[in-house]
């Protein structure tokens, strides 16, 4: 808990009187001055006045004075308590002495303190205080005060909640006496106080007399006058002055007492004196009172936002609400999530070249488009032609649409929780799935929200939101620790946010409790790769129970590839989108930032070439073009059709990755410099194994419709396609492939290619290899099947005939045509296509006839969009 004095730093001139000769001439003056009164109390029950009854309603009340704060949203609460002899508002309001109707209240004023502590309501707290008791009640000492406090403030503002594990922390303003029964309340407070007094994070204590002989002196100077007064009232002097006269107290205030409650009294029979001197100041536990510069009457009022004095307590104020909120559990995790798990590493964007793209100078705006008459709950619903592959990856309705959407269905990042229009309704969106396919950039579209979020870029996100927990979907299946029964958010924090650099269970455990109460409309989830995981989960087993208590939580982005599918009985999805790659402008402005000095050069080169231009619009592809241009061209290797973009792309590549995997020539490293000036023929040699596997890999995959290679997977085709290197070593040295999760085991990753097409293309690579030696019976196509584990060894010419119709095949055909023709060979495999057979009507013969009639077969793919 912390504490902070606020005193009254300057002293009042006075002069000394005789004060003991007041006490006997008040004495005899209130006698003759009010005999029926004194007569009258002597008969009966003193009726109430309007001075000893200012508050209406005795016992401890509360009231809150911001309630645009609600229960649910705030996170503390304040409580102000007033001091001897007033109540609320009346004890917080400044009125301006030359307009008393000119007020301030700088507890309520939306200007003041309001403004200044966030989420936190703000209490007044009124007490029977009057100085002045009915003389028929027993009255009080302070102990018996200090508990009424107590108990009052605990039974109108519980802190502790059956439902919260965790109190609401509690911060005090106590002015002048009242400080001194709070501080009575908390130093007494019994066991059964004890969760009250752990929730108390603060206090500001205003012109509160802790200790000091000043104050003492006054108080019992004063209460003669008191009791007298009190007498000829038919009431009694609150024994709270008779505490004061033995207290110590530590606040540097002035007042003068007298003068309060015997105004009638002249002025030169009484002193001014200073309440609490400078070294009696101090309370032991506050090294450095803070000094206000105004009488004690106005330490506790200030005149507006402009004050100098107001501006020193509520700038301690809010410092104190900020490290009692950087103090809790909760803000804990979420301090160790923004600076220990959310690593510039973590969320870092790499290029080819292995530069690495700091968020903060992305240059992307991730283009999303509403897809407004989806079903959310189905993949993406494919064209009759390819409705026998209906979740085919490579089907051609599945591919990736480049072009530019409507700007009436355009949806900028920032805006995305914005309240939109659907159908008669507005909708205020906070449960929106995004579909994208492979490259087009999901995984960095994650690492930008949590970038912003945690920057504080985007102010509506973050007055939504206290936190974005981003959650990878394939560690539920991958981690093996995750296997437990009854596996819930706690498990699921404490693995996924609080395992490294160490555990910290206890923060998992707070995370996860503000889950079970209304606190959850505060947290935001990134659920990313729907279809690597809803697909593996078998209906009805534990994690398949958590996955759908996930996905159904209130506010939730769930990321997701065309295939994804969400299960059945969860609360609808608000709006579906799809994340496009770059707008043309954007393209622009990536290479200017790249390759500043190429830019122009490129820029016309896309120009001439319609399909690369819609391709380099996913971000992988345009930064593949940029790689293979920065590094330079072989001299005569012309790019004048698709295949020969991928040739280049893929030799490029390779000169960058046999440095990476440490390759030798004739004993000796081989460096960039020695291979820099190395043709496509000679970096095969010294990277055959691996493009074997590479091909292998890619065409097993397209085989079985398959694009995330998991561990059993590539154990699978290894064992069939005989690599001589561990996978382990390789593999994550590869630039033509990707990994879900850098930072895991190498069996608990999965492998994607670059983008659909690089893997289309080594797989054609694979086929066009089998083509041209397939007179040999020993050079099959080996069509592995990943489920079981058979393999089937058909011939090229067989293969041809039994999938040159598929639809899902037809990036691939274009891809093996080209390489065919870079070697002269596709001749014969025109005239294969030619035979039975034949669906002379069908888009994909028709397409390949019209190829080989225009003399092109290559050129063509370079003005056919494979979408």
């Amino acid at each position: 808990m912390t504490s902070v004095i606020l005193s009254q730093g300057t002293s009042l001139p006075g002069r000394t009187a005789v004060l003991c000769l007041l006490v006997g001439a008040t004495t005899a003056y209130l006698w003759y001055r009010f005999p029926l009164a004194r007569f009258t109390n002597t008969l009966s029950p003193a009726k109430p006045t309007s001075h000893s009854t200012r508050s209406t309603r005795r016992g401890v009340h509360l009231s809150q004075v911001n309630p645009d704060k609600k229960e649910a949203d705030t996170d503390i609460d304040i409580i102000a308590i007033h001091g001897l002899d007033t109540k609320s508002p009346d004890t917080w309001t400044w009125v301006d002495p030359s307009d008393p109707t000119n007020t301030c209240n700088w507890l309520a004023d939306p200007r003041m303190l309001p403004s200044r502590v966030g989420a936190a309501r703000i209490f007044t707290c009124d007490w029977p205080a009057d100085m002045l008791q009915p003389s028929g009640l027993v009255q009080k000492t302070i102990e018996e005060y200090a508990v009424l406090l107590l108990d009052g403030i605990q039974r109108e503002l519980p802190v502790t909640n059956p439902t919260r594990r965790e109190n609401r922390p509690v911060f005090f303003i106590a002015s002048c006496l009242g400080g001194i029964v709070l501080a009575k309340a908390l130093v007494d407070a019994g066991e059964e106080q004890l969760p009250f007094k752990r929730a108390i994070g603060g206090i500001v204590f205003l012109a509160t007399p802790f200790r000091g002989t000043s104050f003492r002196e006054v108080a019992a100077l004063a209460e003669p006058f008191l009791t007298v007064w009190a007498w000829n009232r038919g009431q009694e002097a609150s024994k709270l002055l008779g505490h004061v006269k033995g207290s110590t107290f530590d606040l540097e205030t002035l007042t003068s007492l007298p003068r309060k409650v015997l105004p009638w009294v002249p002025g030169w029979l009484y002193q001014e004196k200073q309440l609490v001197d400078e070294v009696s100041a101090n309370l032991d536990i506050v090294s450095k009172p803070l000094p206000l510069d105004r009488p004690h009457v106005l330490t506790n009022k200030f005149g507006g936002p402009d004050c100098s004095d107001y501006k020193k307590v509520s700038a301690k104020i809010e410092e104190l609400l900020r490290k009692i909120r950087e103090g809790a559990p909760l803000a804990q995790a979420d301090i160790w999530i923004r600076d220990k798990h959310y690593t510039e590493d973590k969320l870092k964007v790499e290029r080819l070249s292995g530069e690495a793209i700091s968020m903060d100078h992305c240059y992307i705006n991730l283009a999303i488009i509403e897809q407004p008459d989806k079903t959310w709950n189905r993949p993406e619903p494919r064209s009759e032609a390819d409705s026998a592959t209906q979740s085919s990856p490579f089907s051609r309705s599945a591919r990736l649409r480049v072009e530019t959407p409507d700007k009436n269905i355009q949806v900028e990042l920032p805006s995305l929780f914005n309240s939109r229009k659907r159908g008669d309704s507005e909708v205020q969106p906070r449960r929106i799935l995004i579909r994208g396919r492979a490259g087009v950039g999901k995984t960095t579209l994650c690492k930008k929200i949590v970038y912003e979020f945690t920057r504080r870029t985007w102010s509506q996100w973050n007055e939504l939101f206290d936190r974005v927990l981003w959650v990878p979907l394939r560690h539920l299946k991958l981690d093996e620790r995750r296997q437990i029964a009854g596996y819930s958010f706690y498990h699921l924090f404490s693995h996924e946010f609080f395992s490294v650099p160490n555990q910290r269970l206890d923060l998992a455990r707070a995370l996860s409790d503000t889950l079970d109460e209304t606190k959850s409309r505060r947290t935001l989830f990134i659920l990313d790769g729907l279809d690597e995981i809803s697909q593996d989960l078998s209906d009805g087993s534990d994690m398949f129970r958590f996955l759908k208590e996930l996905l159904d939580q209130p506010n939730v982005i769930i990321m997701s590839r065309p295939s994804g599918t969400l299960p059945t009985g969860l609360r609808g999805i608000d709006i579906e989108l799809e994340t496009i790659g770059f707008y043309p402008d954007q393209i622009s402005e990536y290479l200017e930032r790249t390759v500043p000095e190429k830019a122009n050069e490129i820029l016309s080169f896309l120009q001439g070439h319609v399909l690369l231009l819609d391709l380099v619009r996913i971000p992988i592809q345009l930064d593949a073009l940029c790689f293979i241009w920065d590094r330079g061209l072989d001299p005569g290797m012309r790019l004048d059709t698709m295949t020969a973009i991928y040739r280049a792309i893929e030799h490029a590549l390779w000169k960058k990755d046999i440095v990476q995997l440490e390759k030798t020539d004739g004993g000796k490293p081989v460096t960039r410099f020695l291979i820099q000036d190395s043709d496509l023929y000679e970096i095969g040699k010294l990277a055959k194994d691996e493009i074997c596997f590479l091909e292998g890999l890619a065409f097993t995959g397209l085989y079985n419709d398959v694009i995330d290679f998991e561990s059993r997977h590539r154990n699978d085709i290894s064992t069939h396609f005989k690599p001589p290197f561990l996978l382990d070593k390789t593999l994550p040295r590869l630039s033509f492939l990707r990994t879900s999760d850098p930072l895991s085991k190498h069996d608990k990753r999965s492998y994607h290619f670059l983008h659909l097409t690089y893997q289309e293309y080594f797989a054609a690579r694979y086929f066009v290899r089998q083509w041209k030696v397939q007179w040999k019976a020993e050079n099959p196509v080996k069509c592995l099947t990943l489920s079981g584990g058979q393999i089937e060894n058909i011939k090229p010419i067989s293969f041809l005939q039994k999938h040159k119709y598929d639809p899902r095949y037809d990036i691939f055909w274009r891809f093996v045509t080209g390489l065919l023709d870079d070697d002269g060979k596709a001749l014969g495999f025109f005239q294969a296509v030619e035979a039975e057979p034949r669906d002379l009507l069908g888009p994909t013969h028709q397409r390949l006839k019209n190829n080989w009639n225009s003399g092109c077969y290559s050129n063509a793919a370079s003005r056919e969009n494979p979408g």
